[in-house]
């Protein structure tokens, strides 16, 4: 028992951290994040700069560390000197010159409200002139130590990210920015593009629910599979999917996913869609899914199992359906174990690992091999 409670603090401290780090350090978000530090660490707000940063920086899914760690430019052995510049450029701004405090009596005379009334306007002009100064030299520092890395070093999932927005490219503005933003965030495209990257691929797919078909593209630019059929009763969806395939060997077709596809497959894809239906419909698309796939199948679904992560999920889906983002009328959230056994049944082995790396989510991979 105390075994499983370390190893669930574990995991849960790992989660947190990465959602801290917000996801890949490219020079954009490394410099965004050496901004934001220095903006909020030459404010003469001491003591609530994590705060601030923390504040900043998670709804913008940059890097907290790196944030705060430039934040403490703001050390007591440099604050003084901060402090300084920041009188001296708002006493320049609002009175048209620097000030002469070459003793304690000029010092004294000047009085406290001045002061504040100088820091504050200098602060205003020096905050964002650091910011400006430190996100620039980060981001050519970073772009500078990437470009020098081998290509063999550098992160292929990147190029297919790259070769898959492209697709996207002439598409509509909103689709073009959430396939980027999908594939850049969500952990499950690179879970699978890791598993397609093993032995042999994945093969001839079968994407069941595949919303815009970055999933089933990004499987064909990487080399994870031969061919793919993508099914999705959003024929709007099916529509962007379409466009953005030309010249691959996929077919996508709008249709209801509880009824299609019934074509046999390698492996077979079920990527936030089961609990969209009722139990008894769950049931028959995995059963029918089970009876197609000749290897593999992979789901990705909620396990409502995970504590704080299964409600914030929870709430994320039903405020999503809610709005029509996702078109599922209800949601049916199952254990995981009612998924497993039927697969089970069919003869594949399975295996579940957390899929929400960076996210407060409870996303989990379900991974069924014959």
């Amino acid at each position: 028992m105390a075994e499983a409670r370390a190893e669930s603090w574990k995991e849960s401290f790992h989660g947190v951290w990465k959602r801290l780090r917000g996801g890949e350090l490219t020079p954009v978000r490394a410099a965004a994040s050496v901004a934001i530090g220095l903006a909020v660490g030459v404010t003469p707000l001491w003591g609530v700069h994590f705060f601030l940063v923390l504040g900043i920086c998670m709804p913008l899914s940059l890097d907290v560390p790196i944030a705060y760690l430039a934040a403490n430019i703001s050390l007591p052995f440099i604050a003084p000197f901060l402090t300084f510049a920041e009188i001296e450029i708002g006493a320049r701004v609002l009175n048209g010159e620097f000030l002469v405090m070459t003793s304690r009596e000029a010092v004294l005379a000047h009085g406290v409200t001045p002061f504040l009334k100088e820091i504050a306007v200098g602060t205003l002009f020096f905050s964002p002139m650091m910011a400006a100064l430190g996100g620039s030299l980060t981001y050519l520092v970073v772009r500078v130590t990437r470009g020098r890395a081998k290509p063999s070093e550098r992160d292929w999932f990147e190029a297919v990210v790259d070769r898959v927005a492209e697709r996207y490219a002439r598409g509509r503005r909103f689709t073009r920015g959430y396939v980027r933003s999908k594939m850049t965030h969500d952990p499950v495209v690179k879970m699978v593009l890791e598993i397609g990257r093993a032995g042999e691929g994945l093969g001839e797919v079968v994407d069941v629910g595949c919303g815009r078909g970055q999933l089933a593209i990004a499987l064909l630019e990487s080399g994870g599979a031969s061919e793919a059929l993508g099914v999705d009763w959003d024929a709007e969806k099916v529509t962007d999917a379409t466009k953005a395939s030309a010249g691959l060997r996929t077919t996508f077709a709008a249709g209801d996913i509880r009824e299609e596809p019934r074509v046999p497959c390698d492996t077979a894809l079920l990527i936030d869609v089961l609990h969209y239906f009722a139990d008894d419909e769950q049931d028959a698309i995995l059963n029918r899914v089970a009876q197609l796939a000749r290897s593999r199948i992979v789901v990705r679904e909620l396990d409502p199992d995970r504590g704080w992560r299964s409600r914030v999920t929870r709430l994320q889906e039903t405020l999503t359906t809610g709005v029509h983002f996702n078109r599922g009328a209800r949601l049916h959230i199952r254990p995981i174990s009612a998924m497993t056994r039927i697969l089970e049944a069919h003869g594949f082995r399975t295996e579940v690992t957390p899929c929400w790396q960076g996210t407060p989510f409870a996303n989990v991979l379900v991974v069924a091999t014959k």
